[in-house]
C-alpha cells in the first residue's frame, strides 16, 4: 500500500456574526409580529440573504413573559445594575466578511423588502447592533431551525 501524504490542515474560518436587536411597533400585537417575523418575512428575506453570501441566519424571540421573572431574579441576586432589554427579536447573521452585510443592505431588492415589510412592523427608531466573532465552547452547531 502506498503512503498517502496527509492533507494540510486548515484553520477553521472565523466567521463574522452580526446581530440586530429589534423592537416591534407599539401598536402591533406581539403574537402578530412574531407570526410575521418568523413565517412571512423569512420566505422573502432568505433568498436575498443567500444570494449575498449570508451563511447562516437565526432569530431569537424574546417574549415579554420571560422578561419580568428574570428581572426579579437579577434583583434577588443583587445585580441591581443589570438589565433585561425589551427587544422583541434578535436577528443574527453569519458572514465571511463585513462586505457581505454591506452588499446585502445596499441591494435594491433588500431595500424594497425592508421598506414594504419591516418598516410597517418594526420600530427602527430603537434598536441595537452587535458585531463580532462567536466561539462555540461546547455543544453542537445546530441548524434547520432547531433549538
Amino acid at each position: 500500500m502506498a503512503d498517502q501524504a496527509a492533507a494540510p490542515t486548515q484553520a477553521p474560518t472565523q466567521l463574522i456574526k452580526f446581530s440586530v436587536y429589534l423592537y416591534k411597533k407599539e401598536d402591533l400585537p406581539y403574537d402578530e409580529f412574531i407570526e410575521w417575523v418568523t413565517k412571512v418575512y423569512p420566505t422573502k428575506a432568505a433568498p436575498i440573504m443567500k444570494r449575498h453570501g449570508i451563511l447562516q441566519w437565526t432569530q431569537t424571540m424574546t417574549p415579554p413573559h420571560f422578561r419580568e421573572p428574570f428581572r426579579a431574579a437579577l434583583q434577588q441576586m443583587g445585580r441591581d445594575q443589570w438589565t433585561i432589554p425589551d427587544y422583541d427579536v434578535v436577528m443574527s447573521y453569519w458572514t465571511p466578511t463585513t462586505d457581505t452585510i454591506q452588499g446585502l443592505t445596499q441591494d435594491p431588492e433588500w431595500i424594497e423588502l425592508e421598506q414594504k415589510e419591516a418598516l410597517p412592523r418594526a420600530n427602527i427608531n430603537l434598536g441595537h447592533f452587535e458585531v463580532g466573532h462567536e466561539i462555540l465552547q461546547f455543544g453542537d452547531v445546530r441548524g434547520n431551525g432547531s433549538a
